[in-house]
């Protein structure tokens, strides 16, 4: 087939990420990437980001493309559009689509900013392999899954099913990525499952996959993971919104693991509700050494209002299991959730120092396209105060509550780092297990950031 595919992931806005210096590989594109490639197309992934590529040069390595994917988040939705439209202007003959959850959730408005042929709505594999073969055969306007222009008009093409074996999937094509250029080294990420069951009001991933949950097997799991630690990878990140949710699955994943006699380090998320100690000590047996927690806010009303499905005591209590095993454990928090007021966020700083994670991940309330938070923000007491997508960073204030403005959630944003790692007790730990410098790379930059951001209000 004689098709040459570029996949790029485009620059951060001019934001927090980019200067947090926080970028992972897009497995999404590698994923798509080994699709086309068993199809025999020829296939590159551009991480615009990662490689620091101006447009300019950009355009320069797609200028034979016939086929372009542009991938979108709330961050890079602007850059993205941008993009799109310099490569229509430089190469008329190439068909640009955009995807990725933000394209998904406005696709109407993607076709209508930008010159792009198409959106891909939601998983991209099967569609970009279609996309792909009614370019060669005539056009796209057929495929399933896209909403695509035509003329003057956008045409929403009925949804793509959902792949309904993940293990059907080729493992990500890595190596068109510059994996070395990624942070922490010989590490990467895996996604073993897509979708979640949960509701959370603030989360898009069950929309995406049209609330259903789909988990790929142990042994392909494993398969993988063997195959990475065979490359050099000596660390692995479970990526999934919730690798404990299948108990079965999980433990036959440990099983292969220690009959395997695999060595390396990995850690994944969970929930508060799914923890036991036989899990835990299984887990922390083959190599786990690292849980991930959403715990979000100190009050059960809040809890229940954005539907995460459990209590603060059960938040205390699987904490304190935790403690028992050693568990490295981060846990996120969130500021300026509806009916979120002053007192409800100090408790929530004071939940974060009672529990104690090793890592504790603040983030302000960002209402993203595609979940109910965004769709329907007036009934939750948020207004949103920004419209460019660039600063939906998550550590940005872009709404205000009716107790809380943009300027409060910044200052409790800022107080919540402060008030968790300064402190003596967390220091000590932190010299003890050698996670100081680690701790306060990314938190200072964050807050360097917050103080610029002050001192510029107040100076005007």
């Amino acid at each position: 087939m004689g098709l040459d595919i570029a996949l790029i992931h485009p620059r951060f806005g001019k934001g927090d990420v980019r200067k947090l210096d926080i970028c992972s590989p897009p497995i999404g594109l590698a994923y798509i990437g080994a699709c086309l490639r068993k199809s025999d197309y020829r296939v590159s992934i551009i991480d615009a980001e990662i490689e620091r590529l101006t447009n300019t040069q950009i355009l320069e390595r797609v200028n034979r493309a016939d086929l372009v994917g542009i991938t979108t988040t709330a961050p890079t939705y602007n850059s993205a559009l941008e993009l799109t439209n310099l490569i229509k202007q430089s190469n008329n003959n190439a068909a640009v689509v955009l995807g990725g959850p933000q394209a998904t959730f406005l696709d109407r408005e993607s076709l209508e900013k930008s010159a792009a042929d198409a959106v891909v709505r939601g998983e991209g594999e099967n569609t970009m392999l279609d996309i792909a073969t009614s370019i060669e055969s005539g056009a796209i306007s057929d495929v399933e899954g896209i909403t695509v222009r035509e003329g003057d008009t956008m045409v929403r093409n009925p949804d793509r099913k959902l792949i309904p074996d993940l293990d059907d999937i080729p493992f990500p094509a890595r190596d068109l990525l510059h994996m070395e250029k990624y942070s922490p080294v010989n590490s990467t990420g895996i996604v073993s499952s897509r979708g979640c069951p949960f509701r959370c009001i603030f989360c898009a991933s069950s929309k995406l996959y049209d609330k259903k949950f789909r988990s790929r097997s142990a042994q392909n799991v494993f398969q993988e993971v063997a195959q990475l630690v065979g490359q050099g990878y000596a660390n692995v990140t479970m990526l999934d919104d919730n690798f404990i949710l299948n108990k079965e699955r999980t433990f036959e994943f440990a099983d292969l693991v220690e009959e395997n006699n695999l060595k390396f380090e990995w850690s994944c998320t969970g929930r508060v509700d799914f923890i036991d100690e036989d899990l835990l000590r299984r887990l922390r047996e083959v190599g786990c050494n690292g849980l991930f927690f959403g715990v979000e806010s100190a009050s059960n009303d809040t809890l229940k209002l954005i539907k995460k499905g459990f209590t603060t005591d059960q938040i205390i209590n699987a904490f304190d299991v935790l403690k028992n095993y050693d568990y490295p454990t981060t846990a996120s928090f969130m500021i300026g959730l509806p009916r979120d007021d002053p007192e409800k966020v100090a408790d929530t700083i004071s939940l974060a120092k009672q529990i104690n994670p090793d890592f504790a991940m603040f983030s302000v309330t960002t209402p993203y396209p595609g979940t109910e938070l965004y769709d329907n923000i007036g009934n939750y007491d948020l207004e949103i105060t920004i419209d460019d997508w660039s600063k939906f960073t998550l550590t940005k204030p872009v709404v205000r509550t009716s107790a809380l403005s943009t300027a409060d959630l910044h200052r409790w944003f800022l107080r919540a780092y402060f008030s968790f790692y300064v402190r003596a007790s967390y220091l000590r730990r932190a010299i003890a297990k050698k996670q100081l410098g680690f701790v306060f790379s990314p938190v200072k930059n964050a807050m360097a950031d917050a103080f610029r951001g002050a001192f510029a209000r107040h100076s005007r």
